[in-house]
């Protein structure tokens, strides 16, 4: 909704309005000076013995004089300093503001010369201050009733027209008495007293006629305030009494008068006099001005001239402030609106009173407003787009059709229009030999670190290019190339591209790398599918080579052949499961899985194998009546393993996440009394071990069969009974070895082994022979075993 132009205006549009004055008084101005350049030398002639105007202006002149007067009286009466302090304060003592009052009234003194003398009288202190005499001690019972007496009035301002100074006995002047404080007509403390000078009282009214004229001056109550006299040009024929009875006449004929000012004929004395009076109404006092001047004196002007000047200068110059008002709000509207355009600030205030500065700070502020936010859209739009790209190749905008995704992309700063499209996945190896146990956390950073690489050495040659980063130690990525790009000048590129990745993350990483190349696509629709399928390629590597690069037009040929399952490994495993051994299932598994990796398998057909294993086991808990969703706590057991890339992460994962879990539950099964037998026996062997021990004669001792003693003995212990037995004497044998200088010989009679088979037995515990092992801990050549 519009708004009012006339309101809120600015400083433009007084400029406009006084500019477009000035340009209409232009007319005027020509007319003044082509009428002052006709009549001047007579209306200059003419208006010099004009007297009323003469009379006007002495009047306005004397107004002023006491207009002054009475401003310096009024900021006296009132002045703050001036207060009841004064009564305290020693004049001799203090004197710096003794001699500050005094410079004051000296000043007073100076500025208008109607004032002859300023003091200062305190009631109680018979001290008088002022700007002739100084300070001064009352002495005079008299002069001080006068002083008191002056305090007693019921005025706070007002004149004495015969006060007597201080020292002047015979003296009579006309004063201006100001009681302190100012205001308050009673307790007054003190009073100012300013003395006028009489004779330059009677010297200005005397100016305001000149000839054979006459002037003065009375108050309310007709007494004369000056002295007798006439004009400068006084002659000898009007004499002293016959003046002074033309003022009583004309005195007693204004008295009643109620006009401030006037103007009349007046016959006396056979002469005609144009009189002329004014009233004056200042400090509590009436005063009215008096001038009288023959009519043979005043020349009349040229009143038709002047009449026309006035009316010419008045129509023209009503013409130009119509015309200065309408060019105003005219060339002002268009600015009110597109102030308007803009929003108020939030107090409702506009600080710049110039409507041009407000609307040149307004739009530099928007203009900035607009730059930070071309800033904040450019910075974000790569993260918009990686974001957009990563839903579009996960595969979640499939309703959308190729014209609507390219148009996205390209409002993304990605224009792919006419381009072939090709993508690659990558996948990291080796994360278990650097040693060390690697979080979830540690294998996002590492990936995060490999996808950086990727986009580094891609944004030397392509400006197009998105690297996928999928938190799992693999990486993908989609290449926008131009369409004059040959397939083979494509697969050159892409090869170069998979040797320097490869060759960066070995030594930047130190980890191994898998590349697949994706078909070449000229449609971007069809980029998620075929990186899906590039990314399922990538468990064609072959587990025997370190890095490897993959084609994936190629990889359904080469590993188009039929693998060798160990499927006696595979029951072996099971049944050391079902039995409880972990540590014999662990190592039966590792054996699974260089099965598996053997002749050149691909990691799609290790984990086949490892599926199959995994269903085997899942069958086998099943059987023992074990709540798989408890065990487990709901876990996706196939969809963990299918995670899993690396083959001694495979084995760990069948250990603690799969198989200890149940043995546990098996473990628990038992009850108390079969642990406590066990207990023992692990004691009576261990007190047993340099006899003969037999599992038949623990059997027969526990009343069991040898069998079940078997199977018992490894689901609470985890190991047989027969490798337990190995265990303890070759720790026994590793004893006598280092404290004892025994040959091997009889440490092997001892432990009722053959030395061959003991010494076989400690090398495939400890990865050396007794010998060395002797040598290794004692530090010392020993006897010849």
């Amino acid at each position: 909704m519009s708004r009012p132009v006339g309101k809120n205006r600015g400083i433009l549009f007084w400029k406009n309005l006084s500019l477009v004055l000035l340009i209409t008084s232009i007319p005027i101005a020509f007319i003044g000076i082509l009428l002052y350049i006709i009549g001047t030398a007579r209306i200059e002639a003419e208006m010099n013995k004009a007297h009323q105007n003469q009379l006007s202006q002495s009047i306005q002149q004397w107004n002023d004089y006491m207009t002054n007067l009475e401003h310096s009286v009024v900021r006296l009466a009132f002045d703050r300093s001036l207060d009841e302090s004064l009564q305290q304060m020693d004049f001799v003592k203090d004197f710096p503001k003794t001699n500050e009052l005094m410079k004051s009234f000296s000043l007073m003194t100076e500025s208008n010369s109607l004032i002859n003398s300023v003091n200062l009288y305190l009631r109680g202190s018979d001290k008088l201050i002022g700007d002739e005499l100084g300070f001064q001690t009352i002495r005079s019972d008299d002069e001080l009733e006068l002083l008191n007496s002056l305090l007693d009035k019921e005025r706070t301002i007002y004149w004495n027209y015969s006060l007597k100074k201080i020292n002047e006995p015979d003296s009579k002047y006309k004063a201006i008495i100001i009681k302190l404080p100012g205001g308050q007509l009673y307790g007054s403390f003190g009073a100012f007293i300013i003395y006028l000078d009489q004779n330059k009282l009677d010297t200005m009214v005397q100016k305001l006629v000149s000839g054979e004229g006459v002037s003065f001056l009375f108050n309310e109550n007709g007494d004369y305030l000056t002295g007798t006299g006439s004009g400068s040009g006084s002659v000898s024929k009007a004499s002293a009494p016959q003046l002074q009875s033309l003022k009583d006449a004309l005195k007693e004929k204004i008295k009643n008068e109620s006009n401030a000012e006037s103007m009349f004929k007046y016959e006396w004395d056979h002469t005609a006099y144009s009189v002329s009076y004014g009233k004056i109404a200042k400090l509590g006092s009436k005063w009215t001005v008096v001038s009288a001047t023959p009519l043979s004196q005043v020349t009349a002007p040229v009143t038709d001239l002047s009449m026309l000047i006035l009316w010419i200068s008045v129509t023209a110059l009503t013409i130009g402030l119509l015309l200065s008002w309408f060019v105003s709000n005219t060339m002002y509207a268009p600015i009110v609106r597109l102030k308007h355009l803009f929003d108020a600030p939030k107090n409702g205030k506009i600080e710049e009173k110039d409507e041009i500065t407000y609307i040149e700070n307004q739009w530099r502020q928007h203009l900035e407003e607009r730059k930070a936010l071309s800033i904040k859209i450019k910075q974000s739009v790569p993260v918009l787009r990686e974001s957009f790209l990563l839903q579009f190749l996960q595969g979640n905008l499939y309703n959308h059709s190729e014209r609507e995704i390219l148009e996205k992309l390209r409002q993304l700063d990605w224009d792919v229009e006419h381009q072939r499209f090709v993508v690659m996945a990558a996948q990291l190896h080796g994360l278990s030999e650097l040693g060390g146990k690697c979080t979830d956390r540690d294998e996002q950073l590492i990936t995060f670190a490999a996808s950086n690489i990727l986009a580094e050495l891609c944004s030397v040659e392509l400006s197009k290019v998105h690297v996928i980063h999928f938190q799992d130690l693999s990486v993908g990525a989609l290449f926008a190339l131009d369409e004059d790009y040959s397939n083979e000048r494509i697969k050159a590129f892409l090869n170069k591209l998979a040797h320097d990745y490869i060759a960066a993350v070995n030594n930047v990483l130190r980890l191994k790398v898998t590349i697949v190349t994706g078909k070449i696509s000229g449609s971007i629709l069809e980029t998620p599918h075929v990186l899906d399928q590039t990314r399922k390629a990538l468990r064609f590597r072959d587990l025997h080579s370190s890095n490897q690069l993959l084609d994936m037009n190629h990889i359904r040929v080469e590993t188009a052949h039929d693998k060798h399952f160990p499927a006696d490994l595979e029951r072996e495993i099971v049944h050391a499961v079902s039995m409880g051994l972990e540590e014999e299932a662990v190592r039966l598994i590792r054996e699974f899985m260089k099965e598996l990796q053997s002749n050149n398998s691909t990691e799609f057909m290790v984990h086949q194998g490892m599926m199959k294993l995994l269903g085997s086991l899942h069958d086998t808990i099943l059987r023992a009546d074990v709540n798989l969703y408890t065990l487990y706590e709901g876990a996706h057991l196939y969809e963990q393993l299918m995670q899993l890339s690396e083959a001694e992460q495979i084995v760990e994962w069948f250990q603690y996440k799969l198989i200890r879990p149940f043995i546990k539950t098996l473990s628990v099964a038992y009850d108390n009394q079969i642990r406590e037998l066990m207990d023992k026996l692990l004691t009576q062997i261990q007190q047993e071990l340099l006899l003969d021990l037999s599992l038949d004669r623990y059997a027969e001792q526990l009343q069991m069969s040898a069998s079940k003693l078997s199977k018992v003995f490894r689901q609470i212990n985890g190991i047989n009974f027969i490798d337990y037995v190995i265990r303890l004497r070759v720790e026994k044998c590793k004893e006598l070895l280092v404290q004892t200088d025994m040959k091997i010989n009889d440490i092997a009679e001892m432990l009722h082994y053959q030395p061959s088979h003991l010494i076989r037995l400690f090398k495939k515990s400890e990865g050396i022979t007794p010998r060395q092992y002797r040598e290794k801990h004692q530090g010392v050549e020993p006897a010849a075993l």
